[in-house]
């Protein structure tokens, strides 16, 4: 079956309303690229050129993305530029695009609550709830029952999220509550504070964040793609609840990480001879996990 553009539009805003997204951010339909009608739909984590060429060949003719592909304002579409280049294949293959990214952050079983069932926490409430929208809001706070001992928790995450950790350390010795964002969650780090929870787990994490923490919390970095991998599955199970059967929906299988890890490495400051090795980069879904540095 299809259903028009704007059917289409109307059903996603049911589950991830439009008033749920971050001031300024970019969602909703960006390219419409000719369609009229949905007839197929990739859901991928962001768009490639890998990711274009797997919906042509399922057929798909809209791909509904998690990162905006289009978030500044464009002055040319050029061939030189990654995002002009991605834009014009888009249009020149006649496949549309639509971007969740906030609207799923912000949803109860989104970006943030998918990370903490994936590191088997169970979620207790948003972080920094929304008002407008009861249940919805940036972020979680969730338990781990029971609490893990520190040590423990940093491997669970480092190998569920199959990526290095970088942290500093709280005075706390076992790990009970826990605030996550995936993503950038910098700028939450005073709601966690807040909340009185024994760590935060986010990403993109700047050098002085960690200081700010003061030893109040373990504050952890565990990558930005790295703690929003569960966005596809998730996002997966709130369209099936809102499309038609009938309209054909798939996850991407091809997108990569553009960042690679090399390690093992020497800390700043040490003497100890490393060797070391390239990795490959994080693959989400599902595929290929490396291991990390080991902890201490």
């Amino acid at each position: 079956m299809a259903l028009s553009i704007a059917e289409f539009s109307a059903l996603l805003e049911r589950e991830l309303p439009s008033e749920s997204a971050s001031e300024g951010d970019r969602t909703g339909l960006q390219i419409q690229a000719g369609q009229q009608t949905v007839h197929s739909v990739l859901l991928c984590y962001e768009v490639t050129e890998e990711v274009i060429q797997e919906a042509r060949q399922r057929g798909c003719n809209l791909i509904v993305a998690f990162h905006p592909l289009i978030f500044h304002p464009l002055l040319a579409l050029t061939e030189e530029d990654r995002v002009g280049r991605l834009c014009s294949q888009l249009i020149r293959h006649g496949i549309a695009l639509w971007v969740v990214h906030t609207r799923l952050d912000a949803h109860p079983e989104g970006t943030s609550a998918a990370l903490a069932t994936a590191l088997g926490l169970r979620v207790r409430a948003p972080l920094l709830p929304l008002p407008q929208l009861p249940g919805y809001g940036m972020g979680v706070i969730a338990e781990a029952e029971p609490p893990l001992p520190v040590e423990q928790f940093l491997l669970r995450i480092q190998e569920r999220l199959g990526a290095p950790l970088r942290y500093a350390p709280g005075v706390q010795e076992r790990i009970g509550s826990v605030a996550l964002l995936g993503g950038s969650g910098g700028s939450f780090l005073p709601a966690a504070l807040r909340c009185g929870v024994d760590a935060f787990v986010t990403g993109d994490l700047k050098y002085h964040a960690f200081h700010a923490a003061d030893r109040r919390l373990w504050l952890i970095d565990a990558g930005h793609a790295e703690t929003e991998q569960f966005v596809v599955p998730a996002l997966d199970r709130l369209l099936r609840r809102v499309l038609p059967e009938q309209l054909p929906v798939h996850c991407a299988t091809q997108w990569r990480s553009p960042l690679r890890w090399h390690f093992p490495y020497p800390r700043v400051g040490s003497t100890d001879e490393a060797s070391s090795s390239d990795a490959d980069a994080t693959v989400l879904p599902g595929a290929h996990r490396h291991a990390g540095p080991s902890l201490g």
